[in-house]
């Protein structure tokens, strides 16, 4: 299966992009040392932090959009890690981009207090999404004082070597950033009202898609939620080709519904992101079997 091909025959490049499929796994000396040096450093816990990873796809009419979120509260308040990548369709694939992201909570509008680009090739993103936007997240490295662990950075730092290309090799640029929410607006948060406000346009064509996500308090442990620390590196495969076979089911099933009309389609849709979500942070810690 595809998502299992891939695994056995991932290669972590110096220049930190998705490599040609190639019959040989080429790891360098000093690749070994970086991704011990990932594991060792990431180690730590928060003791006073709670969690949340959220994947979701957009589907419109012309163009579509895959999110990543990660919520971490601590003392300091709600840090919000977000990546998004914006894709059309036929000959205006890559001509489609995210040109906005706010947070409103409680009537007050939040912007980045860090931002950038980052690039992916559309072999990548098609193969692993959930993987690819929370390793843009990570890459971005701490935030949120000094303990960004509890899987999230392992999937950014580790896998970020592989799914995030430099911009030379990469096909397609994709938004991520980060929010401060302070301590007094996070007892504040109503999930039915506050919400990030993505904007994602084409301006060859002047078109302009809205997108709002509800923004959500994180409880709990990512690892409490996403617990593979006892698997073998093959339990993980087939974890992850259990999970792409369950997306090819349901996407099939999506097919005979229609985006903006059918709740069916909304409802299979919170599936198919539950399975995504599942399937990065399974692919997290599978990298880190292979960096031991």
């Amino acid at each position: 299966m595809a998502c299992k091909t891939s695994l056995n025959n991932l290669e972590i490049s110096e220049n930190i992009y998705w490599p040609e499929w190639k019959s040989n796994i080429k790891i360098n000396y000093m690749n070994k040392i970086l991704a011990a040096a990932i594991l060792f450093l990431f180690s730590a816990s928060s003791a006073f932090s709670n969690e949340d990873v959220e994947y979701k796809k957009f589907k419109f009419e012309e163009s579509s959009c895959d999110v990543g979120v990660h919520y971490k509260s601590a003392q300091k308040g709600l840090f919000i890690g977000f990546s998004a990548i914006a894709t059309g369709k036929g000959a205006e694939f890559r001509k489609w981009k995210v040109s906005d992201i706010k947070v409103n909570v409680d009537g007050r509008r939040f912007k980045p207090d860090k931002e950038s680009n980052f690039y992916v090739t559309e072999e990548s993103l098609f193969r692993v999404p959930g993987a690819i936007v929370f390793a843009a997240i990570g890459a971005f490295g701490e935030y949120g004082g000094s303990n960004l662990n509890n899987n999230l950075s392992k999937i950014g730092v580790g896998l970020g070597m592989g799914l995030i290309a430099l911009q030379a090799k990469g096909e397609i640029t994709g938004e991520r950033c980060v929010f401060n929410i302070p301590p007094d607006k996070l007892d504040k948060i109503s999930e039915g009202r506050d919400y990030i406000e993505i904007l994602i346009e084409n301006e060859n064509l002047h078109l302009k898609e809205s997108i709002k996500i509800a923004v959500i308090k994180p409880s709990g442990e990512l690892s409490d939620k996403y617990n593979f620390a006892n698997m073998t590196q093959d339990g993980l495969t087939d974890i992850m080709d259990t999970l792409k076979d369950r997306i090819v089911v349901l996407e099939k099933e999506q097919a005979d519904y229609k985006y903006g009309q059918d709740p069916e389609f909304d409802v299979i849709q919170k599936k198919i992101e539950s399975c995504e979500t599942e399937r990065g942070m399974a692919y997290k810690s599978w990298f880190e079997r292979k960096a031991q």
